[in-house]
């Protein structure tokens, strides 16, 4: 909980400060933003993945590019999100009985995504987005949860332990993210992006796989 909590202070913080809803970087009216939601994620190569439910929260800058277009835009942001992955496997232990194990890896991430966007305008304060870019993240902390539940002569046994997920994690990622997304009244924003991971993170080479859906609200 400190994290997230941590980040909302943050962003409460730098709402304040850009309260007057854009300000001048080398000469470009940048806008701010800020967003909240959820993600799904998993690992590659798992044969067992059912796939986790985190959350995100972050903030966004808009920087205009009118030189290539007048509906380009860079947007650089700054995200605190969970990652992971959710995996379980029963097997058949003999007369009948049937053993479960469920393992949940919970990563914490830095994550600064540097997307190149485009603005194409359907209808009257509405705008379609689409936006592509590299990412970068590093692992902050979390927990990853072994679990097992065995019905053996007509009982059940069950048992786990927890671990610091980034022992068995590696805590650099980069990738590539793409997305596209929905602009309401020109300040709020419903986006839907996937993350691509490109560094294999834990042994046997999987890499971070996640789903982005947020909702936002531009300065």
């Amino acid at each position: 909980m400190l994290f997230p909590m941590l980040t909302v202070i943050m962003l409460l913080s730098a709402s304040h400060i850009c309260a007057q809803r854009n300000f001048s970087l080398f000469g470009k009216d940048v806008s701010v933003g800020v967003r909240a939601g959820i993600t799904y994620s998993e690992i590659s190569k798992s044969n067992y993945s059912d796939g986790k439910i985190g959350w995100l929260i972050g903030a966004d800058l808009e920087i205009p590019v009118e030189k290539v277009s007048e509906n380009f835009f860079i947007q650089p942001s700054l995200l605190f999100l969970s990652k992971g992955d959710k995996c379980s496997k029963s097997s058949n232990v003999g007369d009948g009985d049937v053993a479960t194990v469920e393992t949940t890896e919970n990563a914490i991430f830095l994550e600064i995504p540097v997307m190149a966007g485009y603005r194409l305008n359907i209808a009257e304060n509405f705008n379609l987005t689409f936006n592509a870019g590299p990412y970068f993240a590093f692992g902050l902390g979390g927990k990853s949860k072994l679990g097992m539940d065995s019905g053996l002569w007509g009982s059940s046994i069950g048992g786990g332990y927890e671990i610091n997920t980034f022992d068995s994690m590696k805590r650099f990622d980069f990738g590539i993210g793409l997305g596209i997304g929905f602009e309401i009244l020109q300040s709020w924003n419903i986006g839907m992006n996937y993350d691509l991971g490109f560094v294999p993170v834990v042994d046997g080479g999987g890499k971070h796989r996640a789903l982005l859906l947020s909702v936002g609200y531009k300065f």
